[in-house]
């Protein structure tokens, strides 16, 4: 039994270890930044349709840090975590329970919301059209995003979760996307604060001595 809890703690580990450099939270605020910017920048794209096309650009270009950090900093100083096919199958399992949960949620969560739209109570009648519009955006970010930490044991991924849903529900209450800018940069920087602990955390080994730490490592 101890070493069925140890072999757990150890591939857990070797899981968590996966968001441990902060690329992804970099990765995720670059997002809202990539959505903000074309807008805030309404004098330069004009159009709803430039604007759209800007932001799927600097979408992409987001992407690049996530991949070339992964690759020239986070490999040589961490390894690779190899996983067995057992735990490759619990993961397909998860995202089948995670399709099927955000599915059901999205029902439920719709149609509470409609029917609050109907007979909606005194506290949400002064709200107004436009804060019911942000709570709901709000709250789909929340459990969308929720979920997908809760699922893959991401802790930081609810910060996210929540600087999502202030981005999109705060756009929509204030008619300003400065809200994109605001919880980008915040996920950016901590992001970056990950980042850089990491770095401390772990020094790139020299070239002879290249970093096996989770190398081949069979989960």
């Amino acid at each position: 039994m101890t070493n069925e809890l140890d072999l757990k703690h150890l591939e857990r580990r070797a899981w968590t270890s996966l968001f441990e450099d902060g690329l992804l939270d970099i990765f995720m605020g670059l997002v809202l930044l990539a959505t903000g910017i074309p807008a805030v920048l309404h004098r330069v794209f004009t159009s709803e349709l430039s604007q759209d096309v800007a932001a799927a650009a600097l979408m992409v270009l987001a992407f690049l840090p996530y991949w070339a950090g992964k690759k020239w900093v986070t490999l040589p100083r961490a390894g690779r975590a190899e996983f067995s096919k057992a735990r490759k199958s619990r993961q397909t399992r998860v995202a089948l329970i995670y399709a099927v949960s955000v599915v059901v949620g999205a029902v439920v969560f719709l149609m509470a919301m409609l029917r609050l739209s109907v007979n909606p109570p005194a506290w949400m009648q002064k709200l107004g059209p436009d804060g019911f519009l942000a709570l709901g955006i709000g709250g789909w970010m929340l459990l969308i995003l929720g979920l997908a930490s809760y699922f893959t044991d991401y802790k930081r991924g609810y910060v996210i979760a929540a600087l999502y849903a202030l981005a999109f529900g705060g756009s929509v209450l204030l008619h300003n996307p400065i809200t994109f800018i605001v919880a980008g940069t915040l996920a950016v920087l901590m992001g970056l604060a990950v980042f850089g602990r990491f770095l401390r955390a772990h020094p790139k080994p020299p070239e002879s001595e290249p970093s096996t730490r989770y190398d081949r490592a069979s989960w």
